[in-house]
């Protein structure tokens, strides 16, 4: 009873964390692949924001000169001039993917920049309250309209309220309208960070539905090994690879024997069994940069970067050998045959698939159980 009161919290702090971060329990690999996705779809954002307050900008400082009581020269200066010039750099940057680290970076640092900018100029001035506002303009831009994500919001939105509190905060407590400032700081920082939260949230969501989607349309069904599409494209890509670069790589062609028998002997639900059976073995005994997909039926081709003909053999040989040694489910002792081949300056895809196609039919006609390389 006392374990069972106790997982209670700890289901409840994993429900919690899970609900606020849909990626909260992913690998490294896929957070470190939705952020670049992120960065990506944000691009645009983080590009029409820049030039669109840039403009503001413009329009603000020119506004500024007939407003402000002094300091007209600098505060054009940093105003229509230094703030404009990060963010034109944060759009141009944009449009450059090996320019997209620092172009976060110059995003992150414009909205601080501006903060101490405007308290330089403004704070103990009798007209302080005039230009209040683009501070807590500042922090809900931060979090809800600049583009960035929530981390580096967060880092930058508090950095710029640490700056305000640091410098208004003991005049914020005196007795008077100056403690609704406070006030605006708390709102239009809360406000930002629940927008931000939300945002982020809803483009996790969305970047695992686009990956389930993507990994659907790349794996067959039955087996969960990639589709005939699916293992096209990695062979199209070692061909070109090899082509390119003159790296070996390798094809391995396999047929399960009589395999018609299984369906018409025991039904097509056994022969289902025996596939997906099939698939994990294949799965389990080849290298993890070896791709492995069904043709179709029973037919499997594996793709075998950076191996030639013997590796490939050896590869098929080890196949061969754990597929004789397993007991399938009703049938029992499956065996296969296999062709093999390596790239030999093949002009094309199919040229390379008619070779290893052609060892696949000599093994299947010396026995089958074999393997056989061209």
């Amino acid at each position: 009873m006392l374990a069972t009161c106790q997982e209670k919290p700890v289901r409840l702090i994993q429900h919690l964390k899970q609900s606020l971060d849909p990626l909260h329990d992913s690998s490294p690999a896929t957070c470190a692949h939705f952020a670049a996705w992120y960065r990506h779809a944000k691009v645009a954002q983080i590009r029409y924001v820049a030039f669109l307050t840039m403009a503001l900008y413009l329009v603000y400082a020119a506004i500024e000169l007939n407003v402000a009581s002094d300091a007209h020269g600098l505060r054009l200066l940093l105003h229509g001039g230094v703030i404009p010039g990060l963010l034109l750099a944060t759009g141009l940057m944009s449009f450059r993917p090996t320019l997209h680290r620092p172009m976060i970076a110059v995003l992150m640092t414009a909205p601080t920049f501006a903060v101490a900018v405007n308290l330089h100029f403004n704070y103990g001035h009798a007209d302080f309250a005039h230009f209040a506002p683009e501070l807590y303009l500042n922090l809900i831009w931060t979090f809800a309209i600049s583009g960035l994500r929530l981390r580096q919001a967060m880092l930058t939105a508090s950095i710029s309220a640490l700056i305000i509190l640091a410098v208004t905060f003991t005049d914020s407590l005196q007795p008077g309208v100056q403690r609704l400032h406070l006030i605006w700081i708390l709102a239009s920082f809360s406000f930002g960070l629940l927008c931000a939260q939300v945002l982020e949230k809803a483009y996790k969501e969305i970047f695992l539905q686009h990956r389930d989607l993507a990994l659907s349309a790349s794996t067959d069904g039955l087996t969960g090994l990639w589709n005939r599409a699916r293992i096209d494209q990695f062979f199209a890509g070692e061909l070109a690879r090899a082509q390119r670069y003159g790296t070996p790589f390798s094809l391995i062609l396999m047929d399960i024997d009589h395999f018609k028998n299984v369906n018409d002997s025991h039904g097509h639900t056994v022969g289902d069994n025996v596939l997906r059976q099939f698939a994990t073995l294949l799965r389990q005994n080849v290298r993890n940069v070896d791709k492995v997909g069904r043709l179709g039926g029973e037919e499997f081709l594996i793709v075998l970067p950076e191996a030639d003909a013997q590796q490939a053999r050896a590869a098929a040989t080890l196949l061969q050998q754990r597929i004789n040694a397993f007991v399938f489910d009703t049938v029992q002792h499956k065996s296969a045959s296999f062709g093999v081949t390596q790239y030999d300056g093949d002009r094309s895809t199919q040229a390379m698939l008619d070779r290893v196609d052609r060892a696949l039919y000599l093994a299947k006609a010396n026995g089958r159980d074999r393997i056989e390389v061209l």
